[in-house]
């Protein structure tokens, strides 16, 4: 979640990644200004005092698994990812999307272990900052306080819309309320060009975020096609008639 949160300001256009490039440290982060990171660093170029351990994980791999302790506070640094949680029957359920320069889940700072796993959807580059290292900059700066708390507030409004849509709307305002969620993080990215943006989640990743079936969702996104709202593949949206996917999206 970006906060246009003052000083710090959302970028106007956002780069696109490099596959495999080696360029992982806080200094080359494009979003470190507008994220937790920018507010937990103020700006300053001596982050030696906080060490930041960066890992990578190719697409479809686990990032984190349920119940393992977290080595800390970990944020996605470029490429996407998603949180969910593994049933029993092998079913599971996507609780949210996580974009570079986001942290996994505000609770992250205050929990060493999750009942939630982290997924890989592409290659991805991340990293862990200590726990007692934020913890302490939270005690100590309270404007860093206050824009944590305000993702823990985006981050409980989501959950409830989340909630509200699973368990009151069709399956074609689900898919809409994802693809209008993901238009606007890209709009206050930069990454909305000529009516298109980035989405490389899977149609079953799709079914998973929004309770539905493969077969179910295959068929939202076809008829969303047929009928010229807007056409889902090759890892983009294209956007046809956004006023028609908005319309669907706020049905109540």
């Amino acid at each position: 979640m970006l906060l246009e949160v003052e000083p710090f300001s959302v970028p106007t256009r956002a780069p696109r990644a490099l596959p495999g490039s080696a360029q992982s440290s806080c200094e080359t982060c494009y979003f470190r200004k507008s994220n937790f990171c920018g507010a937990l660093f103020g700006g300053s170029d001596d982050r030696d005092a906080i060490k930041v351990k960066h890992r990578t994980t190719a697409a479809r791999q686990n990032i984190y698994r349920a119940g393992e302790p977290s080595e800390g506070v970990l944020i996605i640094c470029e490429g996407w990812a998603v949180r969910y949680v593994q049933l029993p029957n092998g079913r599971r359920q996507i609780l949210s999307v996580v974009l570079p320069g986001e942290l996994v889940s505000a609770t992250s700072i205050v929990e060493r272990q999750f009942a939630f796993s982290v997924q890989a959807v592409t290659d991805v580059r991340y990293c862990y900052i200590p726990f007692a290292e934020v913890r302490e900059e939270l005690q100590a700066n309270s404007t860093l306080l206050d824009f944590w708390l305000k993702l823990m507030a985006v981050e409980h409004r989501h959950a409830d819309k989340q909630l509200v849509d699973l368990g009151q709307r069709t399956a074609q305002e689900r898919i809409a309320a994802l693809l209008v969620a993901m238009l606007t993080q890209a709009e206050q990215r930069g990454e909305l060009q000529d009516d298109e943006f980035p989405f490389p989640m899977s149609q079953q990743q799709i079914a998973d975020f929004t309770g539905l079936t493969s077969v179910h969702a295959c068929r939202v996104l076809s008829s969303l096609r047929k009928n010229g709202i807007c056409d889902v593949g090759h890892g983009v949206v294209k956007i046809v008639d956004r006023a028609e996917l908005g319309r669907i999206e706020s049905q109540r």
